[in-house]
């Protein structure tokens, strides 16, 4: 399988599909063609710039405009062939955007400090979140799991035909996923915490990738 990531310089996510015999492809251009490409990675990085969700500047922090027109293109595209794509905390804010959602620019102090990561240590934070029983999500970790957490911003209104699987114990939404195409936000990280360097009681990401593997191969 020929997985295209959507920025440079991603090695966890590269180790995390390496498990799975996949061919990753580092870009932060939108090819000519992506139909020699199976499916897509939107990984972590900076804020997504405001104006693509219709408002003003708000606690966003660093962002990279042009990444960004190249995340959102490529989201596009990749959802119109109907492949599958992954978004993991940037990521998953890039796909509710894609959709017509927005963002939560800066969680609110007394729940931020629950999300984000420790401003210089690059550690993040731990916590409780429950999933929608009956789900893929659900059968994979179980209706409550420990994920971790790096991002003061969160996603805010839904994007059209995304649903919730997932919120974290003060209600922030932590997964997303699409109600007819293999399209899946995970706000938290499962790159950081999988196989050897899954930590014990916290959500291993391994399962997930493997369910991302799958669905690629169900439609190669």
């Amino acid at each position: 399988m020929r997985i295209l990531i959507a920025n440079l310089d991603t090695p966890n996510y590269v180790k995390a599909m390496s498990h799975f015999d996949a061919e990753c492809i580092n870009t932060r251009e939108v090819p000519a063609d992506i139909s020699g490409y199976d499916a897509l990675i939107l990984p972590g990085g900076d804020d997504i710039d405001p104006v693509f969700f219709h408002q003003e500047m708000n606690g966003t922090r660093e962002v990279d405009h042009d990444l960004d027109v190249t995340q959102l293109t490529l989201c596009r595209e990749f959802a119109k062939a109907g492949k599958p794509i992954l978004g993991i905390c940037k990521g998953a804010q890039i796909i509710n955007v894609c959709f017509g959602g927005d963002l939560i620019q800066d969680l609110p102090d007394g729940i931020r400090e629950h999300h984000t990561y420790h401003s210089g240590l690059g550690t993040g934070e731990y916590h409780e979140t429950d999933i929608e029983p009956r789900s893929f999500l659900a059968d994979l970790y179980g209706e409550h799991v420990v994920t971790n957490s790096y991002h003061h911003q969160a996603i805010g209104k839904v994007g059209e035909d995304l649903v919730v699987l997932q919120r974290s114990d003060d209600g922030v939404i932590e997964f997303l996923a699409h109600k007819t195409l293999p399209i899946y936000a995970s706000q938290w990280h499962p790159e950081k915490n999988c196989w050897e360097t899954a930590e014990e009681g916290v959500a291993d990401g391994a399962p997930l990738f493997a369910y991302f593997a799958e669905q690629i191969r169900k439609g190669q």
